[in-house]
């Protein structure tokens, strides 16, 4: 299993990051890392190279802030990400996120800070890793000709936006949404398989009640709940998603 998206950087894990991770390398062949800025890159990379091919790491804006950064802040955030783009899988995520982002203009900002990003993802051949909440298909329209592969993260949205991502070759990750989402769960069952991943978006969307910060080991409760949908083993699902975030994020193949 992979967990294809999270933030383990968080002030939540400062005391037993590297306990999580001990956990997670029980289950898991990999841990993907999402930043969101400057200091998260930094926290980021720097778990990465203390856990060598297990931790991976992405890098972009999140949309809450891409609604407000000025243009200065933002050219000198992608020239950082450029200087460290040999030790990044993916760019992102970036998006629009239009639940807690009502204003029309800076709406408008963040489908601009998108296509900034797929401009940036396409020029240094990374794959592009999408937030879109309440957004997917104004999102889906500004990458919709992308060159590189693309993800829509945690994704919450309709059936039809799915097919629709799916129909262009573009991948959809799955987090415990989907665990209690009926509608969410017949989205799921309504792609190709070959096209889906898992995530926990950890510390946020915890699966389990007992433990209310999420975990990337806690990732099998979505892989578990997703084999369940295609009517397949566990170990199945835990394969398929595996293998598709591979392909996706261009990760080795686990040694055997």
């Amino acid at each position: 299993m992979i967990d294809s998206h999270c933030h383990i950087y968080s002030d939540k894990y400062d005391h037993d990051v590297d306990d999580v991770i001990g956990r997670a390398r029980e289950r898991l062949s990999g841990i993907v890392v999402s930043a969101v800025d400057m200091e998260s890159l930094e926290k980021s990379l720097a778990i990465r190279r203390r856990h060598p091919g297990f931790i991976y790491v992405t890098a972009g804006i999140h949309p809450r802030t891409a609604a407000d950064l000025g243009d200065e802040a933002r050219r000198q955030f992608w020239q950082a990400i450029g200087r460290v783009r040999n030790e990044i899988v993916a760019l992102g995520e970036v998006g629009p996120d239009y639940h807690h982002v009502r204003d029309p203009h800076k709406r408008r900002k963040q489908l601009g800070v998108l296509e900034e990003a797929l401009s940036y993802a396409e020029q240094w051949e990374l794959p592009l890793v999408i937030h879109a909440r309440r957004a997917e298909a104004d999102a889906l329209k500004v990458v919709s000709c992308s060159r590189i592969p693309v993800m829509f993260h945690c994704f919450s949205g309709p059936t039809q936006t799915a097919r629709s991502i799916a129909n262009r070759g573009f991948y959809i990750s799955f987090s415990a949404l989907l665990l209690g989402d009926t509608g969410l769960q017949e989205t799921a069952k309504a792609i190709p398989p070959e096209r889906i991943l898992t995530e926990t978006d950890s510390p946020a969307l915890s699966p389990r009640p007992d433990a209310p910060r999420n975990e990337p080991a806690f990732v099998e409760t979505i892989v578990t709940c997703l084999a369940k949908l295609l009517h397949c083993p566990p170990e199945k699902s835990a394969e398929i998603t595996a293998a598709n975030a591979r392909r996706f994020f261009g990760l080795p193949k686990p040694f055997k």
